[in-house]
């Protein structure tokens, strides 16, 4: 499977804080709710749409983080779906590339980000201000995120989901419910 550069550079992200914080790649960035799934996945849950491919996954409820696979685009855009198995909207597009889709878990990480579907204003405050019991916990491999990755504070915003949504939703091949 040919990976998104992107995803690629966050691997490499990966194994180099494995050896600084003394972790699995997979596994590193779990205080800051990014599990990887090292190599991707196809399929994850009965409602994971069945045209994308799973690189994340937050560690609760099943949540997990997946691209469109097989996108065709000449500007980089890569439609980035969460996946929440729990909630009575189980997909929703959150970001338009790994670059927007890492931007949000600037302050607080990407275990919350399910929260938009759930509580969206106080998952929006939360998202703009960090907990600061969070913060010191994730700290030292959010910044260390930031800078392999150059991520920079973009929080979340509903409009912002809404086009997304509007725009990406339909391409997703949603699997029918399970009897």
């Amino acid at each position: 499977m040919n990976l998104p550069d992107q995803l690629e550079k966050l691997h490499q992200a990966a194994n180099d804080a494995a050896a600084k914080f003394d972790s699995s790649p997979d596994a590193v960035f779990d205080p800051c709710g990014l599990i990887l799934e090292i190599p991707p996945v196809e399929g994850h849950y009965w409602c994971t749409p069945s045209n994308v491919v799973t690189f994340a996954r937050t560690g609760g409820d099943g949540v997990h983080y997946s691209y469109l696979k097989d996108f065709d685009s000449s500007n980089g855009t890569l439609p980035i779906v969460m996946t929440l198995p729990c909630a009575d909207e189980n997909n929703v597009v959150i970001a338009e590339s790994f670059e927007e889709f890492f931007d949000l878990g600037y302050y607080v990480g990407w275990f919350s980000l399910e929260q938009l579907v759930y509580q969206e204003e106080r998952a929006i405050a939360y998202f703009e201000k960090p907990d600061e019991e969070q913060w010191d916990y994730a700290e030292s491999r959010l910044a260390f995120m930031r800078e392999a990755m150059r991520i920079r504070p973009v929080p979340p915003r509903m409009e912002r989901l809404a086009k997304l949504n509007e725009r990406y939703f339909g391409l997703l091949k949603i699997p029918e419910l399970p009897e």
